[in-house]
């Protein structure tokens, strides 16, 4: 029978340090005496050691009737080691130094119920410790663990710095009109307009916040693909698609308006210039007219030409970066044939 506590241990783990890489707080942080529990048993060690302790102080809080010194049965396998690794390797953390079973290689093999780990001289000062504090202190080292893991993250950028001719104002937009040509279901559209607002934006203080291209706004309560915030006042909501079938979601829209306290809505959409019912001008006036709203409907390729035109050649580069940072984020996308297709396009433009 499979111990259940083994793979809830491993996604709560995760879940925590997924929050983190989304911005989110996990409470205050640990006393230095709760931290040291684990920092001063793992900093010189090598990645399976150090993946067993972030293991088994999580494992402490999920199964309340662990002893703190046996090895959790079921611990190796697809539910356990393998799956907690593939995870953070997944997310691009490095702390577990990319090993990829840290029960086998530990030796936790055969009869693991007759391990004693506090007769182990690796886990024994860390085990003692960690059963010494309470359920609302090991909460606060979990929280902390996952923050270090977290920390250890390394997002491989799909440019390097380039000289100044790399990102000229053409060279830019072309670089960006084949990235909104690649198919991605809307994910790389959108991250690309959520970095470039991202960092204009930065000029004045606004956080820019981005969500899962198919979230549900209803669920989460957000007001659009896209939120931008001064301080904590949102002040402006976009919607970025690649399909028509927005024009059935106007009264959506107008909601999201009316409960945001916004001056109108954005939406960023394939083709404008070639639908007649939003172009020229006159056309889209017609459209809207029937709208209790502000609608504004601008074409992806003409949002790129004009940022291309504002943003500094560095920033441009920034941008670029950040949007595939966006890709590979997880809760956002993570979908590894996009992010292939996204660096297939980069590559050849570096060469181009």
């Amino acid at each position: 029978m499979r111990n259940e506590n083994i793979e809830k241990s491993v996604h709560l783990l995760i879940s925590l340090i997924d929050r983190i890489s989304h911005g989110e707080s996990l409470g205050s942080p640990a006393p230095i005496s709760i931290r040291n529990i684990f920092d001063n048993n793992v900093d010189q060690q090598g990645g399976s050691l150090r993946l067993a302790c972030a293991f088994l102080a999580v494992y402490s809080i999920v199964d309340k009737t662990w002893d703190f010194k046996s090895v959790p049965t079921g611990v190796r396998g697809r539910y356990g080691d393998k799956l907690l690794a593939s995870e953070l390797t997944f997310r691009n953390i490095t702390f577990h130094k990319n090993i990829t079973a840290f029960g086998e290689n530990l030796g936790w093999k055969g009869a693991v119920r007759q391990f004693d780990l506090t007769k182990d001289s690796r886990f024994s000062d860390f085990l003692i410790r960690l059963k010494a504090t309470t359920p609302s202190q090991r909460k606060e080292l979990v929280d902390h663990i996952a923050w270090r893991l977290q920390s250890s993250r390394v997002i491989q950028q799909a440019l390097p710095p380039l000289p100044a001719s790399y990102l000229s104002y053409a060279r830019s937009l072309s670089l960006c009109e084949k990235l909104i040509a690649i198919p991605s279901e809307g994910h790389i559209q959108q991250f690309l307009v959520a970095a470039f607002i991202e960092i204009h934006r930065r000029r004045f203080g606004h956080r820019v916040v981005t969500h899962h291209p198919h979230a549900s706004d209803k669920f989460d309560g957000t007001k659009g693909d896209i939120e931008e915030f001064r301080d904590y006042e949102l002040i402006a909501a976009y919607e970025v698609t690649v399909r028509n079938d927005w024009k059935n979601r106007l009264t959506d829209f107008g909601s999201k308006v009316s409960d945001g306290k916004l001056h109108k809505y954005v939406i960023f959409a394939a083709n404008v210039r070639s639908d007649s019912d939003l172009h020229p001008a006159t056309k889209l006036i017609k459209f809207v007219n029937r709208l209790s709203f502000d609608l504004a409907v601008v074409d992806l390729s003409d949002f790129f030409s004009v940022f291309c035109a504002e943003l500094h050649r560095e920033e441009i580069g920034e941008a670029l970066n950040r949007a595939y940072e966006l890709l590979t984020e997880p809760r956002l996308c993570g979908r590894d044939d996009f992010i292939k297709k996204f660096l297939a396009v980069t590559d050849a433009w570096l060469e181009s």
